[in-house]
């Protein structure tokens, strides 16, 4: 049965143990145990006959030649947590070593027979598969479903360096998701150097905080070496307001995409969270939670490396659309027209509909008389006065709000000019603000 060793394992001892298994093929009498990577799997398994020996033993002589270091390195880590509508429990573990080598283990809880746990392995080299099969083993009496399968987790989980974790939870009983979902690991989450966090169709909120809190930024920042950044993205997860308050989501160095088209994204959760990066898919955003999250960035409260925001609403009813009317109150801007030669996002096709018509085209164009041929006429694009300058639109239900790089705004030619651009100016303008509200709150006071 799936199990982690009581210590760290070190290359040698690791070899040795896979020595030791290798020895002990003649005796099936005994547990027989493999390192199924000589660097990072332990696998306990009990009277196998001589045809599933010989294939773990294949599985083991491959696997073994992945990685010869101390941390061996993961493309990516996927866990899924399964319950059934009868409460039957399924544990699935997927890991990818590179594309053509991969394993995959399934621990399976039945609720007809809870004292006992059985599942399956799989590797494949090549898209040759290797596969086999725990038999049932029996818990013990202080041993859950749960407890043994968040052992073998954990020990994925310190001992290799993952560049992708991906977690799924599928919980097919109504109103018991959030009773199960807390369970589904109990095990402590180590501090993990990630480059891609992707969490679906979670809705407990302890689950979820266990996993933030554990989260660290591993993707380096182009030009600056000390600055990291994390791609996290949720699906089809509940509670996006109490997430979004989570302190991550505050310090910029998270780029943010969440996605459940059935649920109102709330007007605080946008004006919480600050992050270079965000994608969002509800079925209503308001204008107001637009119109304060871009009022913070003007003010210069968001991170200086905000880039893109990426609004798309669900919603069939046009009254609960976003209205630019009440997204622009309180801003500087100007209807505008670009020429550029930077590739915006902001010019880029916006629907399905438009990305055939563009691909269908096979004349060679330049890139601003593409972009320009790629906005619909009743399109319009807004700049807006703040720390640099950025621009906006809003067309078939999807806003975009981008800030160019600084070493990019120099090749974009705006018409007619923005009447204010200076830096300078803007920070006269915003600490004039200041000042007056600050006047008026003494006024306040001492009246």
């Amino acid at each position: 049965m799936a199990h982690p060793p009581d210590r760290y394992l070190t290359t040698y001892t690791q070899n040795q143990r896979v020595y030791e298994w290798l020895q002990s093929i003649s005796k099936p009498n005994i547990a027989n145990f493999l390192d199924m990577d000589a660097d990072a799997l332990l696998v306990f398994v009990r009277k196998l006959d001589r045809s599933t020996r010989s294939k773990l033993e294949q599985s083991c002589r491959f696997l073994c030649n992945i990685s010869r270091c101390d941390k061996p390195h993961l493309q990516q880590l996927s866990l899924q947590f399964t319950t059934t509508w009868n409460h039957d429990q399924f544990a699935e573990i997927t890991a990818i070593f590179d594309q053509f080598h991969t394993f995959h283990a399934v621990f399976m809880w039945k609720m007809s027979n809870p004292l006992w746990i059985t599942g399956g392995w799989s590797t494949d080299k090549q898209k040759m598969i290797n596969s086999g099969i725990f038999p049932p083993e029996k818990l013990k009496l202080n041993a859950t479903f749960a407890s043994r399968t968040s052992k073998y987790i954990e020990y994925w989980l310190r001992n290799f360096e993952i560049d992708v974790l991906r977690i799924k939870v599928k919980n097919l009983i109504p109103g018991k998701e959030n009773a199960f979902q807390h369970t589904n690991y109990m095990g402590l989450v180590p501090q993990l150097k990630l480059k891609k966090f992707i969490l679906i169709g979670a809705n407990n909120l302890r689950f979820i905080n266990s996993w933030l809190n554990s989260l660290q930024p591993n993707i380096p920042d182009p030009i600056d070496n000390s600055r990291k950044t994390i791609d996290i993205e949720f699906i089809d997860v509940e509670k996006s307001d109490l997430i979004m308050r989570h302190p991550l989501m505050k310090t910029g160095i998270v780029n943010l995409k969440f996605h459940k088209n059935s649920s109102h994204f709330q007007h605080k959760s946008l004006n919480i969270i600050n992050v270079p990066y965000a994608e969002i898919t509800a079925r209503q955003v308001s204008s107001e939670a637009v119109n304060l999250f871009l009022k913070r960035w003007a003010r210069g409260e968001m991170t200086e490396a905000f880039e893109y925001l990426h609004i798309t609403e669900t919603t069939q009813w046009p009254k609960q659309e976003i209205q630019m009317r009440d997204v622009l109150k309180g801003l500087r801007y100007q209807i505008v027209e670009l020429q550029t030669d930077v590739k915006l996002k902001i010019l880029s096709p916006r629907t399905a509909r438009n990305h055939q018509k563009t691909s269908t085209s096979s004349m060679p164009t330049s890139s601003s008389e593409s972009s320009s041929s790629e906005i619909s006429a009743n399109a319009q694009i807004f700049q807006i006065c703040g720390p640099r300058p950025g621009f906006c639109i809003h067309e078939d239900g999807e806003f975009i709000f981008e800030v160019p790089k600084s070493e990019e705004i120099q090749k974009i030619q705006v018409f007619p000019p923005i009447l204010q651009t200076s830096c300078e100016e803007f920070e006269r303008q915003k600490n004039r603000i200041y000042m007056e509200l600050f006047r008026k709150k003494l006024i306040k006071y001492f009246n």
